[in-house]
């Protein structure tokens, strides 16, 4: 079962597509083909970098890091975005 990556949507549809449909595609650890891993590291990968996005656009509208969010948990979240993103490649076989 292969769902493509939707493009031309609004910002906000395009990103409650990503939220919901990575969760529900392997919610029932069907082994996916090829054709579908691509897509999944497709999405996966857009969504790391809509997340680095977004951290940076904090950093840059507060012009520097927040005072609410410190350094080390800016690098924090980061780690964590990478270490996620790579082990969700990995899961898909395609790191």
């Amino acid at each position: 079962m292969s769902h493509p990556v939707q493009r031309g949507h609004s910002r906000g549809d395009r990103e409650q597509f990503v939220r919901t449909s990575i969760v529900e595609r392997r919610r029932d650890c069907v082994p996916l083909d090829a054709a579908a891993r691509a897509a999944t590291l497709v999405e996966v990968t857009d969504t790391y970098r809509l997340a680095m996005r977004k951290i940076d656009r904090l950093t840059v509208e507060r012009r520097g890091r927040p005072g609410f969010l410190s350094r080390n948990t800016r690098n924090g979240l980061i780690g964590k975005l990478d270490r996620l993103h790579s082990s969700a490649k990995a899961a898909l076989g395609l790191d």
